[in-house]
């Protein structure tokens, strides 16, 4: 079965397949939790049957009683294949740490071995910040590395 991923820059990111029965199916995860889960017509892929709008505890019932323990067993086996790979969403305080300083002031890939991979602003994704970026109060950082490195680089950006 294909997936197919959009991203839906400062609200989340829609996933769409077509299922055996070829009803398609699209499911929208928002940044802030929530799910959409919407169901398109047969004959005119653009237009949507109809919609349904979970919380995040509605997703999580949900996805439990369609198998959610296959993707957790799944996501287990995925972690003993990165063994050793830590990934943090880190957010940064009102003052301290980086706020207000830039990546590169950290020295964090020096000083760490830990990546940061993208930041979060206001909705708005920055993949792959540069160390002229400057970080500020509020921004979610994504940091990857070692458990160890992951835990220095937290305190370097939250100080």
């Amino acid at each position: 079965m294909d997936i197919y991923e959009t991203p839906l820059p400062g609200v989340g990111v829609r996933y769409e397949f077509t299922a055996e029965s070829g009803d398609r199916v699209g499911i929208v995860v928002r940044r802030d939790g929530k799910r959409d889960l919407g169901l398109y017509d047969r004959e005119d892929p653009d237009a949507c049957t109809g919609t349904l709008e979970l919380s995040e505890g509605d997703a999580s019932a949900l996805a439990e009683l369609l198998g959610g323990t296959n993707i957790t067993a799944r996501l287990e086996s995925l972690r003993h294949q990165v063994e050793g790979l830590a990934i943090e969403w880190i957010t940064m305080p009102t003052s301290g740490g980086l706020a207000n300083r830039t990546i590169g002031d950290g020295h964090i890939r020096t000083a760490t071995s830990a990546s940061i991979v993208a930041v979060i602003r206001d909705e708005v994704g920055v993949p792959g910040p540069g160390p002229d970026f400057e970080l500020r109060p509020g921004d979610t950082v994504l940091v990857m590395g070692s458990e160890h490195a992951v835990g220095h680089a937290r305190q370097i950006l939250i100080g």
